[in-house]
């Protein structure tokens, strides 16, 4: 009787050593799972921070890179419109320089330059002045040398025709060793010299032209 309740006794020992033994591991195992839960969505919380920061540094690398590209085409379509008013503002002093030159060529227009000169520039009795003309155009070399060859109405028999008067009224004529087109006046006692030549008096006109061609070209004026 004594051995039967202490065997008794002994297997109530062990079933709740046993569910005892089931309850701790059933509690670790719950405590191991959670602790992996919680891994798990920390992994993934990171995953997902990783990736937002990659997805948003690729936005802001793609937005520099756009704006890179957009500041790099206004550059360039700056740089070509600069480079086009420029030649266009280059094309028209060339133009102006070329119509400039082929009016002082023009043998009648020098001839009512010269008289022009020489109406309103003569000198005062007490001044003295020389006009000098193109070498070219006036041809006094050959004047010397041939002077059969002047013919009436070019260029050289008007100066010669002009020459007695002008000397008479204090007006020296020569010619000049450059190659400009038109004249240039000397003042000789003030030392003066008034250039109207092609170079001097497409300055002039560019001074005045080329502000306003680069408003008409700007759209300020029309």
């Amino acid at each position: 009787m004594t051995n039967s309740k202490e065997s008794s006794g002994i297997e109530e020992l062990i079933g709740r050593l046993r569910e005892q033994g089931v309850e701790e591991g059933k509690a670790q195992a719950e405590t191991l799972m959670e602790q992996t839960r919680r891994k798990a969505e920390q992994r993934l919380d990171d995953a997902r921070q990783e990736a937002d920061a990659l997805l948003r540094n690729a936005r802001e690398e793609a937005e520099q890179t756009k704006r890179a590209g957009e500041e790099a085409v206004q550059l360039a379509v700056r740089d070509a419109m600069l480079r086009l008013k420029s030649n266009l503002v280059e094309q028209f002093a060339d133009r102006v320089r070329r119509l400039v030159r082929r009016e002082l060529d023009d043998g009648d227009f020098l001839k009512q330059l010269i008289l022009e000169v020489g109406g309103r520039s003569a000198p005062s009795p007490s001044q003295s002045a020389k006009l000098l003309l193109p070498e070219n155009a006036i041809g006094l070399e050959q004047l010397r040398s041939h002077p059969e060859e002047v013919k009436e109405g070019n260029l050289s028999h008007f100066v010669a025709s002009i020459t007695k008067e002008m000397l008479r009224d204090g007006l020296e004529i020569g010619t000049r060793d450059d190659a400009s087109a038109g004249i240039r006046i000397q003042l000789l006692e003030e030392d003066i010299e008034i250039e109207l030549t092609d170079e001097a008096i497409a300055e002039l006109l560019l001074r005045h032209l080329v502000p306003r061609f680069r408003a008409i070209m700007e759209g300020i004026i029309q």
